[in-house]
């Protein structure tokens, strides 16, 4: 396991060298983006958030969850690691070689509780409706569901009193190649943001980043992604 781990790490310092990428600015959407979302960058992990009020009128399966809220953030992980049910460095390895099977996290916020997410790990993007329809879908798409069509939830561990919402089983396979980041990267594509696939947080939130300054720049929002 440890020889597996140290390998995983090889494998990580070859690309996060080349994480980072400039967005092709040509692609960047800048008329009819009705909607903004976010990306959260925090540690090695990013996530998505949307408008709770949009999230559940396309997206049956987390409805029930989000009502009454303004926003959902969604992340998406190894089951083990990712819940809290184990964190010890056997864990992260088995889940970057050998993940037994994914988890997704459903975290809500009220319009001021975003604000509590730090300014540097945030940033805004401006959407289209089918940017945002698309989103949506995946999201939905990554949630496995029992024989009834229902969303299986998986029992989740807090660290240090953070919220840590809720989890669902998720479909794919969790891997070094297929990770949190490119899961995120994924999203944002499938929205109509011309970002790169990066395993790393911060290749993804680093082309996030350039596409906001680029979008606040045409005048869709201003830095806090207000219009």
């Amino acid at each position: 396991m440890k020889n597996a781990f140290i390998f995983a790490l090889i494998l990580l310092s070859v690309f996060v060298s080349g994480c980072a990428s400039v967005p092709r600015t040509a692609a960047i959407p800048t008329s009819n983006t009705k909607h903004i979302i976010y990306v959260v960058y925090r540690h090695w992990h990013t996530s998505v958030v949307v408008d709770a009020k949009q999230l559940a009128l396309q997206s049956p399966l987390l409805a029930t969850q989000v009502r009454g809220e303004d926003f959902a953030r969604i992340g998406w992980g190894d089951g083990d690691y990712f819940t809290g049910k184990s964190k010890s460095w056997g864990s992260a390895t088995k889940a970057l070689v050998a993940s037994g099977y994914s988890a997704l996290q459903l975290l809500t916020y009220s319009r001021d509780g975003l604000k509590d997410i730090p300014e540097e790990t945030i940033v805004p993007l401006a959407v289209t409706d089918e940017g945002l329809r698309h989103l949506i879908t995946y999201i939905s798409a990554s949630i496995a569901v029992d024989n009834q069509g229902k969303p299986i939830r998986l029992p989740a561990i807090a660290v240090d009193n953070l919220d840590i919402g809720t989890f669902f089983q998720a479909t794919d396979h969790y891997s070094i190649f297929n990770n949190c980041n490119t899961w995120t990267a994924k999203g944002l594509q499938l929205a109509g943001l011309p970002l790169a696939s990066r395993l790393t947080a911060q290749g993804v939130f680093e082309q996030a980043r350039e596409i906001s300054l680029m979008q606040a720049q045409a005048g869709l929002f201003n830095a806090m992604g207000k219009r």
